[in-house]
């Protein structure tokens, strides 16, 4: 379950400095919860916007979205479920790479990390850095820029553990200290909502750019099941700019990114790799 907020990055960094990420060298507690305290203000105002997608790769709406972003040459993060690569979609994880995307991980299995051990959860990112290694490697690229997205936005709120810190010592088994940067999001697509079309994720994405209507979601007890209910609002303060959520398993990404890339182009905003964004630029020489 997501939720539409404002400035969802990393840790704020600054990167001229050589600092990748985790800027505080100490020990988190559980009041470090939630990522609506983590901003990007290196893109709000600025008109320019990181692309990414997560939970594919799907074989059918994956290459969809990837010929759009190759229409308008621009290039997207593809935050992946690491279990469901296999050699029969091994073709459009290459043609990711290929293309000049970048591959992020997910996780294994998408597991709500506050609902799992501390072992557990440790076992299975752990396991999809070194899918990673494994999909890269068969695709001949080099596999140097590390990032990792929560499902389901699920991170803090353990008692066993702390997952900044737990993340930290996944880190420093693999590569070395602060080499795995985590990514959150400043603007969410919608595109996951039931029933959303299109032209209603692109109204997102065009409100964030110049505010007014905006479709988010509750949650309601429909037929007996908790489900998520479109509801329509109003952005009065836009962030022109920032990360954007989506996801390239959902047929209303697929059809809402082309009308955003063709949005963008006309209204001459930028797009930008995530490992462009100052919040999230590779300055350490980290390799799997």
């Amino acid at each position: 379950m997501k939720t539409w907020l404002l400035a969802l990055l990393l840790i704020p960094m600054t990167t001229h400095a050589g600092i990748d990420q985790y800027p505080e060298d100490r020990e988190y507690t559980n009041l470090d919860k939630g990522y609506t305290q983590y901003g990007a203000p290196s893109l709000h105002r600025t008109g320019k916007y990181a692309l990414t997608f997560d939970d594919g790769p799907h074989g059918v709406k994956t290459p969809k979205i990837l010929d759009t972003l190759k229409k308008y040459k621009v290039q997207a993060t593809f935050f992946v479920v690491t279990s469901q690569i296999t050699d029969s979609n091994f073709h459009i994880v290459k043609r990711i790479l290929d293309e000049g995307h970048i591959l992020a991980s997910h996780g294994r299995a998408h597991d709500n990390s506050t609902k799992i051990t501390k072992d557990e959860w440790k076992t299975k990112v752990k396991q999809s850095f070194l899918d990673l290694s494994k999909w890269y490697k068969k695709a001949g690229h080099p596999f140097n820029k590390f990032y990792y997205r929560f499902p389901y936005a699920a991170y803090g709120g353990r008692k066993d553990h702390h997952h900044m810190n737990t993340l930290k010592e996944i880190s420093k088994e693999l590569l070395k200290d602060n080499c795995i940067q985590f990514a959150f999001w400043d603007i969410d697509s919608g595109d996951w909502i039931p029933g959303m079309s299109p032209q209603e994720v692109f109204q997102n994405f065009k409100a964030s750019n110049e505010g007014g209507k905006f479709i988010t979601y509750k949650t309601m007890r429909v037929n007996g099941k908790l489900t998520q209910v479109k509801v329509r609002t109003e952005i009065e303060e836009p962030t022109q700019g920032g990360v954007v959520l989506q996801h390239d398993i959902q047929e209303s990404s697929v059809g809402g990114t082309e009308l955003f890339l063709k949005y963008a182009q006309e209204n001459h905003l930028e797009i930008i790799p995530l490992d462009k964004v100052e919040e999230f630029s590779v300055t350490k020489n980290c390799k799997l």
